[in-house]
């Protein structure tokens, strides 16, 4: 911030503050005895607001300086409302788990509902009827052998369903409620901001690109030295990525929306994702992490 100025006090500042404001000029006027000493916020634009500071005092009733300040007005409203949408944003976010609602957040609750519902089928005489009914393959054969078709033959043979139903399978206790409470968490700060139809797509759409992603890591690149390159993944940890790369894309980049990322919370997403790849953690579909984060951050930077 540098100052450019004064303005004499017979003078209107804020015809001159509204017309460099409507020129996209950020300003400070300071009230002096004598008048008003001009400050320029940006560096940059330095030179041209000390250019329309003497043109002003040249001219104060040319009808320009009036034009833009009518356009500098209406820029200070939008302004002032973004910032009490940011305000209120902020304030439903510190209400989200105090006073939750159906209403508020259905996607999230029916997503994180079904997958409750299918982990306590999975411990039940269903569990391999639910497995094979919702895994990206048919695993035809009980167990312990559970031989899969392979490719993708049953989804192109029309049960598309399996592109998506694998993030409602979990196989630990911590699996599901670890992934169930990010769900919740990241799920109902964009259901709220940014609608439930926008969640759901994201939702079906990481879900699907996710799993897609892991199959054909599985299907290329996966070589085990037994030859069982297939295994059974699910999960809501490839969508909750989605979600995590949504947030905080749109945090950076879209703040006014309500969005963000604290620090630590993105850390800790961040360090387990490649603490996962360590293989220290067990068997991780590490790619449907990978893809899913891909597709949340291409939507938080396009501000879907």
């Amino acid at each position: 911030m540098r100052q450019i100025g004064e303005l004499p006090k017979d003078l209107d500042a804020g015809v001159l503050e509204d017309h460099l404001l409507g020129l996209g000029i950020k300003s400070r006027f300071d009230r002096r005895p004598d008048g008003w000493s001009v400050w320029i916020i940006d560096e940059d634009q330095v030179a041209r607001g000390r250019e329309e500071l003497k043109a002003y005092l040249d001219a104060p009733g040319d009808p320009r300086f009036r034009a833009n300040a009518r356009a500098g007005r209406e820029a200070r409203k939008e302004e002032a409302r973004r910032d009490r949408e940011f305000r209120r944003n902020d304030r439903d976010a510190g209400e989200l788990w105090t006073a939750p609602t159906f209403r508020r957040r259905p996607v999230t609750t029916l997503v994180v509902a079904i997958a409750i519902v299918v982990y306590i089928l999975q411990n039940t005489a269903q569990r391999f009827r639910t497995v094979t009914t919702l895994s990206f393959f048919d695993w035809r054969n009980g167990p312990p052998e559970f031989r899969p078709r392979l490719g993708l033959s049953d989804i192109l043979a029309g049960e598309v369903w399996r592109l998506v139903t694998p993030i409602f399978l979990h196989f630990t206790p911590w699996h599901i409620l670890f992934n169930c409470w990010w769900t919740m968490a990241l799920g109902t700060a964009i259901e709220v901001r940014r609608g439930r139809w926008k969640l759901l797509a994201m939702i079906v759409g990481a879900a699907a690109l996710s799993n897609l992603g892991e199959y054909l890591y599985m299907e290329h690149l996966n070589a085990n030295p037994d030859g069982s390159k297939f295994y059974t993944f699910g999960g809501l940890s490839g969508v909750n990525y989605a979600l995590f790369g949504y947030v905080w894309m749109m945090g950076e980049n879209h703040p006014e929306e309500g969005l963000r990322m604290d620090s630590t919370n993105t850390v800790i997403l961040l360090g387990w994702l490649v603490l996962c790849f360590t293989g220290a953690v067990g068997n991780v579909a590490n790619v449907a992490h990978l893809a899913g984060l891909a597709v949340g951050m291409a939507l938080g930077l396009l501000k879907f």
